[in-house]
């Protein structure tokens, strides 16, 4: 197969199909790409060739190049680097501290670094809580995907089962795909921006409720007095808290704390709320899609407007 020095540079991926179609013989060369037309968008899949290709291909490149961030491979993606980080805590029995951070334990990192090797091969930037902003070999204008690796590391590490991985990819329209997979209850919550949210495949919606007196709203942290709800629950992992609102498990959830949760806690459960049918805010009116690693927000989410308005009002009084 023979393919043009500009051909191979992949990050700039510009082929002559006519002339491409004459000039393959895959009998010539090692390397074999596979291509797929969509729309006016590209995707390639490369072999993991150790070697170069007209001094373009190196092994560091990322074995799947994802160009169109709306694609199925995204989730695809999302699902192995959930797989991984379960097979970490399958193989875990090491629940000490990292010794790098305050609250971050040995297997937060190991999480991590399962997540980064996931979407690294797919060539995308991440956003982690336990790693910042990183990103493999020539993937600067790549996507970014938001990560939590384990949300719930205290409640895995006491077998309280509520903790999962939570990615969300963003792009410059804002959250895009997302993914929550609870690795104690193993459902795993998707949603793609326009699309609608799943649970295990099936559609979601949450529960409709409007009262505040007839509703089970989830918590983190304390409030400062009753808000008039039927109960409340508090169960210690932001991603699956959200994730049951949007599946009707529960009603609302709101952040009793200031500043209490980064982009990684609530991002992707957020967009599957939505796409649910739920609607979310930020108690100071402040947007919740930011990537910075040390913006802190409070989100408050609900299955109607009129319930959230009502949580809003008793989290907002002085």
């Amino acid at each position: 197969m023979q393919i043009d020095g500009a051909g191979a540079r992949l990050l700039g991926v510009q082929i002559d199909f006519p002339q491409l179609s004459q000039r393959v013989r895959l009998h010539e060369v090692p390397l074999v790409v596979d291509v797929k037309t969509v729309v006016d968008r590209l995707a390639l899949q490369i072999g993991d060739e150790a070697r170069y290709v007209d001094d373009c291909h190196t092994p560091t490149l990322p074995s799947v190049l994802v160009i169109d961030p709306k694609r199925p491979e995204v989730l695809e993606t999302f699902h192995r680097a959930a797989d991984a980080v379960a097979a970490v805590l399958a193989a875990n029995d090491d629940w000490g501290a990292s010794g790098v951070r305050d609250g971050q334990y040995a297997v937060d990192l190991e999480a991590d670094d399962a997540c980064l090797d996931a979407l690294y091969r797919a060539g995308l930037r991440v956003l982690s809580e336990e790693s910042g902003v990183t990103g493999p070999p020539g993937s600067g204008s790549a996507p970014i995907v938001v990560v939590d690796p384990l949300d719930g590391s205290t409640n895995a590490s006491r077998h309280v089962p509520w903790f999962a991985t939570a990615l969300c990819l963003v792009d410059e329209d804002g959250p895009a795909v997302a993914l929550v997979a609870n690795h104690a209850t193993r459902e795993r919550f998707s949603a793609v921006r326009g699309g609608g949210a799943e649970r295990d495949g099936l559609a979601i919606r949450p529960s409709g409720a409007v009262e505040l007196a007839a509703s089970i709203v989830g918590a983190s942290g304390l409030p400062t007095h009753h808000y008039g709800w039927a109960q409340f629950r508090a169960l210690g992992a932001s991603a699956p808290d959200i994730c049951a609102v949007a599946c009707g498990v529960t009603d609302a959830w709101c952040d009793m704390i200031d500043d209490g949760h980064g982009v990684w806690d609530y991002l992707a459960s957020v967009l599957i709320l939505e796409e649910a049918g739920g609607v979310a805010a930020e108690v100071f009116d402040r947007e919740l899609c930011v990537l910075d690693h040390m913006a802190r927000r409070s989100p408050v989410v609900a299955a109607t407007p009129e319930l959230l308005d009502a949580v809003l009002g008793h989290r907002r009084r002085p």
